[in-house]
């Protein structure tokens, strides 16, 4: 909800005094409901906590995500489609980590107070395929696996977020990403059913009543 850093080698970090300033409508609205819920905490004393997360990733998320979705079109066989060139970077976090970020502001954090959830480990979503893909046994097949599709009406170059605040209160992220996206895919092996009917959220750009049938 901050926007993007303008490239790739902006070493400017949003701090949670930055200016919300949404790019896309699916920031925009998650804008909105901070807005909403810090009215309440202004109007009527609730007492209330807000954090700021970027890219969550692990076990159990559906596969309209990243990841997921490239584990899942690797598991069938299928090549994972990345966005334009691939060069957009994300700095993912496990839900693990997440939870215990949570955890930490629940018990320790101020009320009335925001706080950043992220890390400082960043990746491209073409790294992120081919991370996938050694970690699968298919580097050979990788232009194979790897195909490029039109890019999303408006995909941040990256976000880089200062945690701080939140480390100031004893959280640092602990799984490592490569051991995060193993047990990940190991999950999805051993729960292939979890989620059902996911096929139109395995195409390149889901859409709401678009099937997925290739």
């Amino acid at each position: 909800m901050y926007g993007e850093s303008t490239t790739a080698l902006d070493d400017t970090s949003f701090d949670e005094k930055s200016a919300m300033n949404p790019s896309n409508p699916y920031a925009a609205t998650k804008a909105a409901a901070e807005l909403l819920a810090r009215s309440y905490r202004q109007s009527f004393g609730l007492p209330i906590i807000i954090t700021r997360g970027n890219n969550v990733y692990g076990p159990r998320q559906y596969p309209e995500k990243l990841i997921p979705k490239f584990i899942n079109l690797l598991s069938q066989g299928r090549p994972c489609t990345i966005h334009g060139d691939g060069s957009h970077r994300r700095s993912f976090v496990h839900v693990d980590d997440t939870a215990c970020a949570f955890d930490i502001v629940i018990h320790k954090g101020e009320i009335g107070h925001i706080y950043n959830i992220g890390t400082d480990f960043e990746i491209s979503n073409l790294e992120v395929a081919e991370r996938l893909l050694e970690c699968f046994g298919l580097c050979d097949r990788k232009h194979e696996l790897i195909t490029f599709v039109e890019d999303r009406a408006w995909n941040d170059v990256r976000y880089h977020i200062s945690t701080q605040k939140l480390a100031a209160l004893g959280w640092a992220p602990v799984v490592n990403f490569d051991d995060g996206l193993r047990s990940t895919i190991a999950w999805y092996h051993k729960n292939p059913d979890h989620w059902s009917n996911i096929a139109s959220a395995l195409v390149p750009h889901p859409r709401a009543g678009v099937s997925g049938e290739l």
